[in-house]
Parts: C-alpha cells; sequence; structure tokens
C-alpha cells in the first residue's frame, strides 16, 4: 500500500467496568448516530494525541466523562473492527477494568446507566457484537 493510499481509522476504547458482580452499562443517547438508545458498554473514541499510553489516558478520561467513576486494571479482552453508519473503519478495544469511586450517572452521550448482573446485563442487547464481550466475561 502507498503512503497516498493508507485511510484514516477510528480507534474506540471501552469499558466493561466490574464492581463486585455487577457491570456497568450505559443507554445511548437518542440522538446517536450510530446506536440510538442501544445499552452499551461506555467508552470513546481516541483523539490525536502523541505520546505513551494514549489508549489507557483515553479510557480513563472518557469513562469519566461518559459515567462519571474512576477506573484501574484495564485488561484487553476483546478487538474488533466495523464500519460505522458513516463508512469510518472502527478499530475496537474493549478492556475489562475494576470500578474505583464515584457515583455512575448518565453523562456525555448516555440517557441512563445501571449496574447488573452478567445475567441482566445479556438480556438488555441482543446484538452479536454486545454478547461478544459478555461471553468474555462467563
Amino acid at each position: 500500500m502507498k503512503e497516498k493510499d493508507i485511510t484514516t481509522h477510528v480507534v474506540l476504547v471501552t469499558a466493561v467496568i466490574k464492581k463486585g458482580n455487577k457491570y456497568l452499562v450505559a443507554q445511548r443517547s437518542r440522538n446517536d448516530p450510530q446506536t440510538p438508545l442501544f445499552w452499551f458498554f461506555p467508552g470513546g473514541k481516541v483523539e490525536k494525541e502523541m505520546g505513551n499510553g494514549i489508549i489507557e489516558k483515553t479510557l480513563e478520561r472518557e469513562i469519566m466523562e461518559e459515567v462519571g467513576v474512576k477506573i484501574k486494571n484495564p485488561k484487553l479482552i476483546l478487538n474488533n473492527g466495523f464500519l460505522r453508519v458513516s463508512g469510518h473503519h472502527v478499530i475496537a478495544f474493549t478492556f475489562l477494568c475494576d470500578y474505583v469511586k464515584g457515583a455512575a450517572k448518565p453523562l456525555e452521550d448516555q440517557e441512563k446507566v445501571m449496574w447488573g448482573t452478567l445475567g441482566e446485563i445479556r438480556k438488555l442487547n441482543d446484538k452479536s457484537w454486545y454478547q461478544d464481550i459478555i461471553k468474555t466475561l462467563v
């Protein structure tokens, strides 16, 4: 591939946040162009940052911005790719994280949040990409 033929990818980081036997999920905004009102794990896009640790820094920042909680010990559990409705190719990294502190609440781009057991959150979204994450937790 020639340099001029390289396309830009969106890099997405998502956190599966564990607190005891429950996991935090968020309902996406009704204005979300990709998945309005879908329940999913919180996260966000990596900005054009330079330096070391941008994935982890983005994960921590996005989780604080979207649901107001602090996390630690991110462990990569899944990575995949998909096309956004805009046509952009997305590379997604999903991390299992420990909850540290903060009251979970819907902030940026979220309608609702909830802590649920695997059985409870499994029922919220039947899409294969969501269920693939659930399978890694069993």
